[in-house]
């Protein structure tokens, strides 16, 4: 009975610290799996002596290198890798000026989004409330941000 929970702990703790590696963030599946070996150790150790326990603690080692190297070498990584291309930008400023106009197409309460130039912004007012559809016009560009009021006729 020791002898077989002592192996499927160490089962245990490997499976727990490659999924630690490569699978979930965090620390806690490395935390587990560590504290399954170390308990199995221990039991190694105080059941069968130092010499089988420092060769229970070699082979755990010697185990966890051949686990990760197969692993990496098996494209694990690969298969839990975001493949997918962002094509967005920071702090992109559509080719609008000020004074230009357009229509508001949201509630500006304050931050809203607008038609202008037949481009769709995101826009902001000073504070003021700019209802949907309202003529709206470019007053200030500052630190890329694209600041709006209510266009009087």
């Amino acid at each position: 009975m020791t002898t077989a929970l002592i192996i499927i702990l160490i089962l245990l703790g490997l499976v727990l610290i490659l999924l630690e590696l490569f699978v979930t963030p965090g620390f806690v599946t490395g935390i587990l799996g560590g504290a399954a070996w170390f308990y199995a150790l221990l039991k190694i150790y105080n059941i069968y002596g130092n010499e089988s326990g420092h060769l229970a603690l070699a082979g755990l080692i010697l185990m966890l290198i051949a686990g990760i190297f197969i692993a990496a070498k098996s494209g694990v990584w690969e298969k839990a890798s975001l493949k997918q291309n962002i094509d967005g930008k920071v702090n992109y400023l559509p080719d609008v000026f000020v004074g230009d106009t357009g229509v508001a197409l949201s509630n500006f309460r304050p931050m809203g989004e607008a038609v202008i130039k037949n481009l769709k912004i995101e826009a902001t007012t000073m504070g003021e409330l700019v209802e949907t559809g309202s003529a709206i016009e470019i007053f200030k560009i500052e630190n890329n941000k694209i600041y709006i009021k209510q266009k009087t006729t």
